[in-house]
C-alpha cells in the first residue's frame, strides 16, 4: 500500500463476520422469502409462576429484522406480546433486546432462521420484553448531567478545539438503548459494588468531559459513580449499536478525571502504578497489603488460596525484589504524571 492510499479504520465488532458467513448481506441471502423462522420469545407468567419460553413460526420477508418478526407475532399469534419500540430507525433506542444471547437493537438486527429473544438483563422486567428503565434514569438524574459554568462565556461563538471535546462528543452519540447496561458483568453483581454502569457513565461523560463544566460539580458526580469498579472488559463496546468507544473514550478519561479530582477513589490504580515504578513489575502481595492494609492478613483462607496457586510470593514482596525493567518503567511512568 502506498502512503497516498487512505487507511480505513477497522471495526472490531465486524472482525470474522465474513469468514463465518455472518455479515448482513450473507444473512439476508441465506434466507428465502416465505421460509419459516423459528422465533422463541421469553414470556412473563402470572404472579408467583416462573417465566416461560414460547416458540412461534414467522414467514420470512426480504430484509426482515428482529423487530419485524416480533411485530408479526404480535399481529398474528400473540396479541398480548409486550415489546417496546418507537422510531424503528436506530434513533430512539427503546427496542433493545437480547437475541441469541447478545444485546441488539431489534429494529437494526437482521433476522436469522432460529432466534431466542429475551429482555435486557440487569433491569426489572415489566412484562415479556419490556424492562423498567427507572434504575438507569435515577442514576443519570443523580449525576446532574448538565453544564454549570464557574466562569462567564469567553465570547460567542465560543472557541472549542477538537482536543477539548473529542471524548464528550463521542458520548453524545448515545441513544440510551441500555444494551451496554445489560451486557455489563459488574452490574450483574448487584449490590456488591456501587458501579453506576456504562450507560449512565456515557450520559455523565457528555458533560463531565466538557471543559466548560464546573469541576466541583463534576467531582460530586464522580464520587457517586463507583467508576473504579469498571473491569474494562469491553463488553459494553462489543454491543453498542452506535459504535461508541465506551471504555476507551468515556470511562477511562472519566477515571483519569476522578483520579485528579477525587484522589482517594483511585487508591488501587495509584498503588499499582507506584509498585510498577519501583519494581518494574506488579507484585500482587504488595498490592494487596498497600490497598487493604493489615486487614488483608486476617483473611487467612484467601491468603492460603493465593499462595497455593502461586498468585503471591511473600519472599519477593518482603525483599522488594526488582526486575530488570525497573529503571525503564520508572522513566516511562514518570512522564505520564499522576
Amino acid at each position: 500500500m502506498s502512503l497516498a492510499e487512505p487507511v480505513h479504520a477497522v471495526d472490531a465488532r465486524r472482525l470474522g463476520q465474513a469468514e463465518r458467513g455472518d455479515t448482513l448481506k450473507a444473512r439476508n441471502s441465506a434466507l428465502q422469502e416465505g421460509q419459516v423462522l423459528s422465533v422463541t420469545v421469553k414470556r412473563s407468567a402470572a404472579a408467583g409462576e416462573p417465566s416461560r419460553f414460547e416458540t412461534y413460526g414467522v414467514p420470512y420477508q426480504k430484509w426482515m429484522r428482529v423487530l419485524d418478526a416480533l411485530n408479526h407475532i404480535a399481529e398474528h399469534d400473540a396479541p398480548d406480546l409486550a415489546h417496546r419500540w418507537f422510531c424503528g430507525t436506530k434513533m430512539c433506542g427503546t427496542c433493545a433486546v437480547r437475541m441469541n444471547g447478545r444485546e441488539v437493537l431489534a429494529c437494526w438486527e437482521a433476522a436469522v432462521p432460529d432466534m431466542t429473544i429475551e429482555p435486557l438483563r440487569n433491569l426489572p422486567v415489566i412484562r415479556d420484553l419490556v424492562v423498567d428503565r427507572a434504575p438507569y434514569e435515577r442514576r443519570v438524574a443523580a449525576f446532574e448531567p448538565w453544564i454549570e459554568r464557574s466562569a462567564p462565556y469567553a465570547g460567542f461563538p465560543e472557541p472549542l478545539s477538537h482536543k477539548d471535546v473529542k471524548n464528550a462528543s463521542k458520548a453524545l452519540d448515545c441513544i440510551s438503548c441500555m444494551a451496554c447496561y445489560s451486557a455489563c458483568p459488574v452490574i450483574g453483581l448487584g449490590d456488591l459494588t456501587d458501579f453506576a454502569g456504562p450507560a449512565p457513565l456515557v450520559q455523565l461523560g457528555q458533560t463531565a468531559l466538557d471543559p466548560r463544566n464546573d469541576q466541583q460539580k463534576v467531582r460530586r458526580a464522580l464520587e457517586r459513580s463507583g467508576i473504579f469498579n469498571c473491569l474494562s472488559c469491553y463488553k459494553c463496546e462489543e454491543v453498542c449499536p452506535a459504535a461508541i468507544p465506551i471504555v476507551t473514550a468515556v470511562i477511562e478519561p472519566l477515571k483519569a478525571k476522578a483520579a485528579s479530582l477525587v484522589p482517594q477513589m483511585a487508591r488501587h490504580p495509584r498503588v499499582f502504578r507506584a509498585i510498577v515504578m519501583a519494581r518494574g513489575r506488579i507484585d500482587p502481595g504488595a498490592l494487596i497489603l498497600r490497598v487493604q492494609g493489615a486487614r488483608a492478613l486476617t483473611r487467612v483462607p484467601r491468603l492460603l488460596r493465593l499462595l497455593t496457586r502461586g498468585k503471591i510470593n511473600p519472599v519477593k514482596t518482603l525483599l522488594g525484589l526488582k526486575s530488570a525493567a525497573a529503571d525503564a518503567a520508572r522513566r516511562i511512568l514518570s512522564r505520564t504524571g499522576t
